[in-house]
């Protein structure tokens, strides 16, 4: 298969530019701008990571095969729904704080903590390790970034945090269940998330 060339990124050729990449505008939330930068900053990382850990999981759900994978993809399904929408309220307060998530392949690289997996296809058991590892990667990032938050006088971006940790952290939970199990998988298990 031949490597697409070109341009990975391009710029509109009509339209206002609004903002500038890189820049914080006014927030309607009153956080300090210097504060602000601080946050959009570390959120930043979080939004990359829960991207990547968004395509792990889908990855996963497409390819899972193996005793009761149907379970196991149902699982996946959600969890990646769960991921996505942590991606996603991220993105969304970052731009309250009057920054611009990272948004293209390149910026999101830069900042993510959580790894992508190989294009290649791999087993169940070591799918979901990685999986695993990822989920590990950012709940202990948001958990730092709850801190932050709440020493930079932000509860708002701190709470936002600490409820989707909860989700992140079962579902972290129901993977290591799944992971412990010989077969790997008790569809009973599957059927308490």
């Amino acid at each position: 298969m031949a490597l697409k060339q070109g341009q990975l990124v391009r710029e509109p050729d009509t339209g206002e530019r609004r903002q500038e990449w890189g820049t914080i505008a006014e927030n309607a939330l009153r956080v300090d701008r210097a504060d602000a930068r601080v946050i959009i900053d570390a959120l930043s990382v979080d939004h990359a990571g829960s991207f990547n850990l968004f395509y792990l999981i889908r990855k996963h759900y497409w390819t899972a095969a193996g005793a009761e994978h149907e379970e196991v993809a149902t699982f996946l399904e959600d969890a990646y729904k769960r991921v996505r929408k942590v991606n996603d309220d991220l993105a969304i307060r970052i731009v309250e704080l009057g920054g611009i998530p990272p948004n293209t392949p390149p910026t999101l690289q830069e900042r993510a903590e959580v790894p992508l997996e190989a294009e290649d296809l791999y087993d169940l058991r070591a799918s979901l390790e990685g999986d695993l590892e990822g989920y590990a990667i950012l709940i202990v990032s948001m958990r730092e970034h709850i801190a932050l938050a709440e020493e930079k006088a932000d509860p708002g971006t701190a709470e936002l945090l600490r409820e989707h940790l909860e989700d992140l952290e079962d579902d972290a939970h129901a993977i290591e269940r799944l992971l412990e199990d010989e077969t790997l998988v008790r569809a009973e298990m599957l059927k308490e998330r």
